[in-house]
């Protein structure tokens, strides 16, 4: 790199350090003979340049690189299945969510920036949490004073997963016909009451012990079922797993709530799907590939990345066991998939979501005996 650079290269033997040195490291995994990579680094340069000028020296941001080729067991230990892959690291931890932003200079300064924001929402009475937004989770806190070492727990995990869950904290003495606040410290769980028939939950552990937390925290806060839309698919696809899909009308919030609900009682220890909700108009293409429309909606399908497998019916969901039976059959290679008349043949309906993964126009997609 020029000497002007204000990008580390990133070595197996200056990672760890670097990663405890900064609190945020934002890392180009590249390779040099990626066209993408090629055309993203003179950007990721600018955009190391611009952040160094606009930010204090106090922040501790650090913008560096990874050669995968030279790197190779570094590129295997962060996972890296495709070039360029822009991965955050918030004071030691990677984001559970890799950068899929627009690569420009503008969006990369932004995406840093964002990452100072406080996670921390602060209320003093229960009428100010009106401000939850009901599609999303949220995890509240409650405690009596500033030197509990419980809100330092809260504050570290609120950092960490800021952009899975909400978090808001009230700091305060009890207040009277608020139960939350009669035994402080106290952590509540508020589920995305828009989506789900769920209601709150405390968490009945040690709050002291931030690892007992975090893995409650995981289990709330990371859905077994998501909702899914053209922001968040990409990501989705990557993991290679069929998917379980409830097609709705962008109203039709009951049918997500039950779909919710019996996914969740009957399927939970079942992780070789991925479970999700989509608005069936957005997705009206992947509605008329089962020769469906807007009109049969709500519709459950699973598209296995390769083949459509459409539910023949909603309201069988309501059957006990009827879904779950389902899954068994597609699990097992029972199911047939779904079959369409194509001039006066018979054609199986091909997946439409496996097209929605990472796309070979941004980015240089590689097995991990390729690097």
């Amino acid at each position: 790199p020029a000497p002007t650079s204000k990008v580390l290269q990133i070595n197996e033997t200056n990672f760890n350090s670097t990663l405890q040195a900064f609190d945020v490291v934002f890392i180009n995994f590249y390779a040099d003979w990626c066209h993408f990579s090629g055309m993203l680094s003179p950007i990721f340069e600018t955009a190391a340049l611009r952040l160094d000028e606009e930010l204090p020296k106090s922040a501790k941001v650090l913008l560096g690189r990874v050669d995968c080729v030279r790197e190779l067991k570094l590129a295997n230990r962060c996972a890296i299945i495709k070039f360029p892959t822009l991965r955050l690291f918030y004071r030691g931890h990677a984001l559970r969510r890799e950068y899929r932003g627009k690569r420009s200079v503008e969006a990369l300064v932004d995406y840093v920036k964002k990452q100072f924001q406080f996670a921390i929402k602060r209320f003093n009475d229960m009428a100010q949490l009106q401000m939850i937004n009901e599609r999303r989770r949220s995890m509240i806190g409650f405690f009596d004073n500033r030197t509990r070492p419980e809100l330092r727990v809260f504050d570290q995990l609120a950092e960490r997963y800021k952009h899975d869950c909400d978090f808001y904290q009230r700091v305060g003495p009890v207040l009277v016909n608020v139960a939350y606040t009669q035994h402080m410290p106290t952590l509540v769980y508020r589920p995305d009451t828009a989506r789900t028939h769920a209601t709150d939950e405390v968490f009945q552990g040690n709050l002291t012990n931030k690892d007992e937390v975090e893995a409650w925290l995981i289990r709330k806060c990371l859905p077994l079922v998501r909702e899914v839309d053209f922001n968040n698919v990409e990501e989705i696809i990557e993991q290679r797993l069929p998917l379980l899909v409830l097609f709705h009308l962008p109203n039709d919030m009951n049918s997500v709530k039950d779909f919710k609900s019996i996914i969740e009682m009957q399927l939970a220890d079942c992780r070789q799907l991925n479970y999700v909700t989509v608005d069936g108009l957005r997705f009206e293409h992947s509605v008329r590939h089962m020769g469906k429309s807007y009109r049969d909606l709500p519709i459950i399908a699973i598209d296995s990345l390769t083949l459509m497998y459409p539910y023949a019916n909603f309201k069988d969901m309501y059957i006990p066991g009827h879904l779950k039976q389902f899954v068994e059959s597609f699990n097992n290679r029972t199911l047939k998939p779904h079959s369409l008349p194509v001039d006066n043949a018979v054609s199986q309906a091909n997946s439409t979501f496996k097209y929605l993964g990472p796309s070979k126009h941004r980015y240089s997609l590689i097995a991990h005996d390729e690097l």
